[in-house]
């Protein structure tokens, strides 16, 4: 890489830790990290589960459509997010800023991109592509539970926004994978 190309990778760095820096002395108060916990533990997956459940079963057509597009979404993010985690290694936030330790264990060591994140992000584009009407709603729990794991010390704002450019390109990938199936249908 030539001295450009790292001098503006570095300020990119050095932007995301103070941004770090500054989120995380927002939240000292007890009941304030147990919401941003709460939010975290939306974005695990037990969601998505009851989603793909009563949404098919409540709304037959749509709800069918997102399942699919689901579990398309999921074929595809997962591997994507592995082959990201490992190649990039990229280490969390508590182990580069030394005197923040993190609110949570991560589920694994490296913290580019943000699975939660990437996850959130393509399911609230899904939703909103089967049900309009919830689409405000769920992009804007997508975008807590990313500023959750920030506030919870597990990922940079740099992690998150990648995740949440990932799991739309994911969404947008499953449900163009889903055309075919409507045209022959």
């Amino acid at each position: 890489m030539n001295n450009r190309t790292v001098n503006a990778l570095q300020r990119l760095a050095d932007m995301d830790a103070r941004l770090f820096l500054a989120l995380n002395s927002v939240h000292r108060h007890a009941r304030v990290e147990r919401l941003i916990r709460a939010i975290s533990f939306s974005g695990d997956g037990y969601l998505y589960l009851a989603l793909g459940i009563c949404l098919p079963w409540l709304f037959p057509e749509a709800g069918t459509g997102f399942l699919i597009a689901g579990l398309i979404g999921f074929l595809i993010e997962l591997p994507i997010y592995w082959v990201l985690k490992n190649a990039f290694k990229r280490r969390r936030p508590f182990r580069v800023v030394k005197a923040m330790a993190p609110a949570l264990n991560p589920s694994d060591e490296f913290s580019f991109p943000s699975g939660h994140t990437t996850a959130a992000f393509m399911m609230a584009a899904l939703v909103s592509f089967f049900f309009p009407l919830a689409g405000l709603f769920m992009y804007g729990w997508a975008a807590l539970v990313g500023l959750s794991r920030v506030m919870l010390k597990v990922h940079f704002i740099s992690d998150v926004i990648a995740g949440a450019a990932l799991g739309s390109l994911i969404a947008w990938l499953a449900i163009t994978a889903l055309l075919p199936l409507a045209i022959l249908g």
